[in-house]
């Protein structure tokens, strides 16, 4: 029977790349270590997967950064079923402040909107993130609560045994024989650039699947069409 599972192990990725490429056993180890790091590439820079959890905030205003955090997208609260955003403050101390107290909800910026590289309203709730030590820290708001974090994963689970898309599975192995030529010093070139452009398609069909259907494009079309008067 075909098999029709949504997902695939790293280990049977590994598997399947050491047998398409003839190489012994030895380099198992090698490849799913290339594997991994495919992972983490397709996730930032040509993956849709975006993950939004609910985090606690601490009694010092802080939320630490989830494990398989990547590039961060937003951060806000629900407020009558819809996120409401903070705002990034940079000079924001990274540590626990002592700043006069806040009412999150009292004081909501209506067009804060949520997207890639969105910074949020001008709301009194700020943020600042402090990667240095993998961690959120806020002004200090009246009521503590949980915060919404948007985030792109890596796709990495340290505690279980990752598992990939399917829709991934040829680009991962494309990025996993281009990146052995390349590190083989006894590769010719050609097969290199070959290899290269290889995984290059796979991106690109990637991206196809990704994009928006007919149906979501008309329904966006509809959002924005304004009935102009008759004269």
């Amino acid at each position: 029977m075909a098999d029709t599972s949504r997902f695939v192990t790293l280990k049977a990725l590994t598997a399947e790349v050491l047998a398409l490429s003839g190489k012994p056993k030895s380099k198992y180890y090698t490849f799913f270590q290339t594997i991994l790091n495919g992972v983490r590439d397709i996730q930032l820079f040509h993956g849709t997967t975006i993950r939004r959890v609910l985090l606690d905030m601490d009694a010092n205003y802080v939320v630490d950064l989830p494990g398989d955090f990547l590039s961060f997208l937003a951060i806000g609260i629900s407020v009558n079923g819809k996120l409401h955003l903070f705002t990034r403050d940079d000079s924001l101390l990274a540590i626990a402040t002592t700043d006069p107290v806040y009412d999150w909800s009292s004081d909501l910026d209506e067009k804060s909107v949520v997207g890639p590289g969105v910074r949020g309203g001008k709301n009194s709730d700020v943020y600042n993130i402090d990667y240095e030590n993998n961690r959120i820290v806020f002004n200090s708001p009246e009521v503590r609560s949980e915060i919404i974090l948007h985030y792109i994963s890596s796709g990495i689970d340290a505690t279980a045994e990752t598992s990939v898309p399917v829709i991934t599975k040829m680009c991962l192995i494309s990025y996993t024989l281009w990146r052995d030529a390349l590190m083989t010093e006894s590769t010719y070139y050609n097969r290199i650039e070959i290899l290269r452009q290889d995984y290059e398609r796979e991106v690109e069909k990637l991206r196809m699947l990704q994009m928006p259907t007919i149906e979501e494009i008309r329904d966006e079309v509809r959002k924005s069409y304004r009935m102009s008067p008759k004269r």
